[in-house]
């Protein structure tokens, strides 16, 4: 049986969530993204701010621009099913300091939508972002 990671999936919405229970669009409102898992074990993401605020985060050495603006990057991956965490083995992204590292994220599937869970690089909040599987895929 095939991985339920296998497909493509579209971003619905990313948003940063902080101990005290606020929620905040940690890329804005209506961000746009992709991620793609293939059955051998690649893996690829984008992942761009959409609104008003986008022309601000230009600078891709920057870590607030892959935070908050546009990040991309591909690589290999592999789930851990008992902790549910899949591990992304960064090759190569527009972020230089992604860049052979090794990204952990929580992962939830109900029906065709699949979270991911990170620990945000800026603060005490956790990265929450929502996918829903693309029809075919």
């Amino acid at each position: 049986m095939p991985s339920p990671f296998v497909g493509t999936w579209r971003l619905v919405s990313q948003h940063s969530l902080y101990p005290d229970g606020t929620s905040k669009p940690s890329r804005g409102e209506n961000p746009e993204g992709i991620i793609i898992y293939d059955a051998a074990g690649n893996m690829a993401v984008q992942l761009m701010r959409t609104d008003e605020q986008a022309t601000e985060f230009t600078d891709l050495s920057e870590l607030r621009t892959a935070m908050q603006g546009f990040l991309a990057y591909y690589g290999r991956y592999e789930v851990d099913e008992n902790e549910r965490i899949v591990r992304h083995r960064v090759i190569g992204s527009s972020y230089f300091g992604y860049r052979a590292t090794t990204q952990v994220r929580h992962y939830e599937f109900s029906g065709d939508t699949l979270t991911l869970k990170a620990k945000s690089p800026f603060d005490d909040s956790t990265r929450l972002l929502v996918w829903r599987r693309v029809e075919g895929s």
